[in-house]
């Protein structure tokens, strides 16, 4: 199933080298932490993650077209 992700600041590294880069194949039934691993971001950074606009956490199943976001924590002023 294609899944949309999208990563932010230091993430960003991290985007996998596709002709498209918004999307990406992974199997059905997978979990924000497959894709997570998958695309070699470690598992002790902290992350912020929204799933079609909702919180969203490692272990959310993920479905077809959804669109992953997973932001750094961030400070602001």
């Amino acid at each position: 199933m294609k899944v949309e992700i999208k990563l932010f600041a230091g993430f960003r590294s991290y985007m996998p080298n596709t002709p498209d880069q918004r999307y990406i194949d992974v199997p059905d039934g997978s979990t924000v932490g497959d894709i997570i691993h998958s695309l070699g971001i470690p598992e002790e950074m902290k992350k912020i993650i929204f799933i079609n606009g909702a919180h969203g956490s490692v272990s959310s199943v993920l479905q077809e077209k959804d669109r992953l976001a997973i932001f750094p924590p961030v400070a602001g002023g």
